[in-house]
């Protein structure tokens, strides 16, 4: 096996150790969220800085696997997914720690169970589209990524839905503004954390086969 491959593997070990992480990170941060835990939503804040670590190191290898000796243009390809994917594992994990601190500060403020649940259900479906996206990059799978964006659709009609009765609970009782104002940015979080992980989705495809494509604007002309 030449330098390069050997790099490459390397780094598709490191960023999918990164992207486990990353969707352990919001699990934790949903359980702070749901449950109070203000030790478990710390960990989540000083474990992102490993997140970030890994970031810098994956950039730099990166950079430095530029000037290896390749024998095709996919393997050029390849190292553009790889910069791709490190950057959207790196935001997932800033999107992951919002939601922890949301948590924190909310620990104590009257919340609405039902929205609670509803919004812990968009984030465990946000999850399974991340750890679908980290499988499909490690084991070079274009047909799975490209179901990523149907499998995010769940996560949008979600958003919308608890975005709309946030609203109202606001405006119908100011006790519960605080909570609600808190929780819109956490939909919000979960929405973004989840077209990210779409996102790791088109650079894997971009990978295997060449191809730049916009998961979602397929999927919407495709209705």
């Amino acid at each position: 096996m030449d330098a390069f491959a050997v790099e490459h593997d390397a780094l598709v070990e490191q960023l999918v150790r990164s992207g486990d992480s990353v969707v352990d990170l919001l699990g934790s941060a949903l359980r702070c969220l749901v449950d109070g835990d203000d030790v478990l939503g710390e960990s989540v804040i000083t474990a992102d800085d490993r997140v970030d670590a890994t970031y810098a190191q994956v950039q730099q290898r990166v950079v430095a696997a530029m000037s290896l000796p390749v024998s095709d243009d996919s393997s050029h390809r390849t190292l553009a997914a790889l910069l791709q994917v490190n950057i959207h594992l790196e935001r997932m994990g800033d999107y992951a720690v919002n939601v922890a601190r949301a948590g924190l500060r909310t620990a104590s403020d009257p919340r609405d169970p039902e929205l609670t649940a509803q919004l812990e259900e968009m984030g465990l479906l946000a999850c399974d589209v991340a750890r679908s996206a980290v499988r499909a990059f490690a084991r070079r799978d274009d047909e799975v990524a490209r179901r990523l964006a149907a499998m995010d659709d769940g996560v949008d009609r979600l958003n919308l839905g608890v975005f709309g009765r946030l609203v109202r609970l606001a405006a119908a009782d100011e006790t519960r503004l605080p909570w609600a104002t808190h929780m819109i940015l956490v939909a919000r979080a979960l929405e973004r954390f989840a077209d990210h992980a779409v996102d790791i989705g088109e650079a894997t495809i971009y990978a295997v086969t060449g191809e730049i494509v916009e998961l979602s604007s397929e999927r919407t002309e495709g209705e």
